[in-house]
């Protein structure tokens, strides 16, 4: 009695099944055909093309201002005479610099280090050989760039003896660099509408865009070549700076 019970309730679940099997077929309808998938998944293909280009933008301008590596360096027994003599001296040549009209704030100190001199030419020195090296450099802006032979000279004869190279820049790039990247921006769509073209296409909004950092992209000392070479004491070509800016672009093709 209880076998038949069972048999009859599978019965019934197999039945309502399907049923319920054959209204969701008629509510959602038959799949949809190979040959509609395709045709769907090409459509919606069709929708998202886009085009990826790189636009340039280079700029050639005169500099405004220069950096120069200004220090110096002292070697003695003791790490408080090194000391002691390497600040006196970056004084002296601190007071040179701003006689040359060179404000304090465009002298910044980059650079103190204190180091040990314990080997000679035939191995470990004995520790009342040991000599101490003092090294401090300072970063000078320069804003009158016909007076940067002047200002090294100065520097020299007040004690300096670390002179390091002289880098132009711009003191204030923004405004140029907006303008580059306009012409970036330029670049790109005109490439953009050439490759659309030779397909039958035309350009629409853009999707993505991105400044491109490194080799050829926009930033502020390293894109910007240094053309300062020193033909003689205290005689400097300047040159140009050259800034190039590259823009990585997306555009929707329509």
């Amino acid at each position: 009695m209880q076998r038949r019970k069972w048999t009859r309730t599978a019965i019934c679940l197999a039945a309502a099944t399907a049923i319920t099997l054959t209204v969701l077929y008629f509510v959602a309808g038959p799949p949809p055909a190979p040959a509609a998938l395709a045709s769907q998944k090409t459509a919606a293909s069709a929708s998202t093309q886009s085009v990826t280009v790189v636009g340039e933008g280079v700029v050639n301008i005169e500099p405004d201002i220069a950096t120069a590596r200004i220090g110096v360096v002292v070697l003695r027994t003791t790490v408080r005479e090194a000391s002691s003599e390497a600040n006196e001296v970056m004084q002296a040549v601190k007071a040179a610099l701003i006689a040359q009209n060179i404000e304090e704030r465009d002298i910044q100190t980059r650079h103190f280090d204190i180091s040990a001199e314990r080997y000679g030419p035939e191995g470990l020195l004995p520790e009342e050989q040991v000599q101490y090296r003092v090294r401090n450099t300072a970063y000078v802006t320069i804003r009158d760039l016909d007076n940067i032979g002047d200002v090294l000279d100065a520097a020299i004869e007040a004690g300096a003896n670390a002179i390091g190279s002289v880098k132009f820049s711009l003191d204030s790039p923004a405004a140029v660099e907006s303008r580059v990247r306009a012409m970036a921006v330029a670049d790109a769509r005109a490439k953009a509408e050439e490759l659309a073209a030779l397909i039958g296409l035309s350009v629409g909004e853009v999707s993505e865009i991105s400044e491109i950092i490194g080799h050829g992209g926009g930033y502020f000392d390293n894109s910007f070549s240094d053309m300062a070479v020193a033909e003689s004491a205290g005689a400097f070509s300047i040159g140009e700076l050259t800034l190039a800016m590259q823009l990585q672009i997306t555009y929707m093709l329509q």
